[in-house]
């Protein structure tokens, strides 16, 4: 029973490695992508007044970027702060008689109203400070800066960010190897000199007619961001595992 059995096994790991070596010669491209391209733009108008990264540095997510100039809006602030602190203590000269209930309820309804308006008066102005700083939305590194301390932002992107940690490859193969690529699947991915493990995470559900062909991404890790994007790399897809008998 053996000598039939070990024949067909090793005739069906022939195929199969046949397969993964057929898939790995489909591939036409190999492209070492950011996993996310940010173009970080301001929320509002105003003068740079300080600008705290450069192009090629790394950020990390939360980080303020840049500052616009802010000085009315903190003396807004400060004002409304002033107003607000009034009425509270304008309410807590008048609690014991608001207890006893001596006031009218057109009085007590017009302390209660004045403290809770010069409160949200309070959290306004503050989330118009907070608009003149820009953060960083992500763990990054800054491709591109647009502004410099003094100029003007309007709508346009003041920097741009790519997040290198993970990366994506994205892969184009030839269509007649189409359903050999599986999401989930652990793949190789040689990169300049450099061997990472990465996992397929999509897979084009539609082929492209004219070329004949269709996508794949993979996501690898790349702590320390020791690989940049923009380097062409190689998959090795591996050799389906068989069980033995």
């Amino acid at each position: 029973m053996k000598k039939i059995i070990y024949p067909i096994l090793l005739m069906f790991i022939a195929i199969q490695q046949s397969s993964a070596s057929g898939l790995n010669q489909s591939q036409l491209s190999c492209l070492l992508e950011p996993s996310r391209s940010i173009d970080v733009s301001s929320q509002v108008p105003g003068i740079v007044r300080s600008v705290n990264t450069k192009r090629g540095a790394s950020v990390k997510k939360g980080q303020v970027l840049l500052v616009l100039e802010n000085g009315l809006e903190q003396a807004e602030l400060e004002s409304v702060k002033a107003k607000a602190e009034f009425a509270v203590r304008k309410l807590e000269r008048n609690r014991d008689l608001l207890l006893k209930d001596l006031l009218s309820d057109f009085e007590r309804d017009e302390l209660l109203t004045e403290k809770k308006l010069a409160l949200m008066a309070v959290l306004e102005s503050k989330e118009k400070l907070k608009r003149r700083t820009i953060l960083s939305p992500i763990d990054g590194i800054v491709v591109k800066r647009n502004v410099s301390i003094g100029e003007y932002v309007g709508t346009e992107p003041v920097l741009e960010l790519a997040a290198l940690n993970p990366l994506n490859a994205e892969v184009i193969i030839e269509g007649k190897s189409y359903g050999k690529v599986e999401i989930g699947m652990q793949v190789t991915v040689i990169a300049a000199g450099q061997t990472v493990i990465g996992v397929v995470d999509i897979v084009d559900q539609v082929i492209d007619a004219a070329s004949g062909t269709f996508g794949v991404r993979i996501t690898l890790p790349n702590a320390g961001m020791a690989l940049p994007a923009g380097l062409a790399c190689e998959v090795q897809f591996p050799v389906p595992h068989v069980k033995t008998l």
